[in-house]
C-alpha cells in the first residue's frame, strides 16, 4: 500500500518515482515532545471529532515540508536533523473577524 504525506493539501505519495525525484519521507517522531511539535505544525483536524488530528503509526510527512537546513547529508542519503520541525507549505487556519470593514 502506497503511503501519502499527512500534511493537509499535499498529494505527495511515497513511490519509487517520487524518491527518484529526490523526495524523502519521514515518520512522526516517537519522542513525545518532538511529536507534539510536529502535530502542532501540521495543524490538522480530525474530520469526525473536530479535535486535533493524532497521527497513526504509519503517518509520514514528505521532505517538501522541511527547510533544506533541516537535513544532514550522508553520501547520497539524507536525514532530518535532531529537533527538526516541519515548517514549509503547511495549511494554516485563518480566523476571520466577524466585524464589517466598511
Amino acid at each position: 500500500m502506497t503511503r501519502s504525506c499527512s500534511a493537509v493539501g499535499c498529494s505527495t505519495r511515497d513511490t519509487v518515482l517520487s524518491r527518484e525525484r529526490g523526495l524523502s519521507f519521514h515518520q512522526f517522531p516517537t519522542d513525545t515532545i518532538q511529536r507534539s511539535k510536529w502535530i502542532r505544525a501540521v495543524n490538522r483536524v480530525d474530520p469526525r471529532s473536530k479535535k486535533i488530528w493524532i497521527p497513526g503509526p504509519g503517518a509520514i510527512l514528505c521532505s517538501k515540508h522541511f527547510q533544506e537546513s533541516d537535513f544532514e547529508s550522508y553520501g547520497i542519503r539524507r536525514k532530518l536533523k535532531k529537533g527538526a520541525v516541519p515548517s514549509v507549505s503547511l495549511y494554516k487556519v485563518f480566523k476571520y473577524s466577524s466585524r464589517c470593514t466598511s
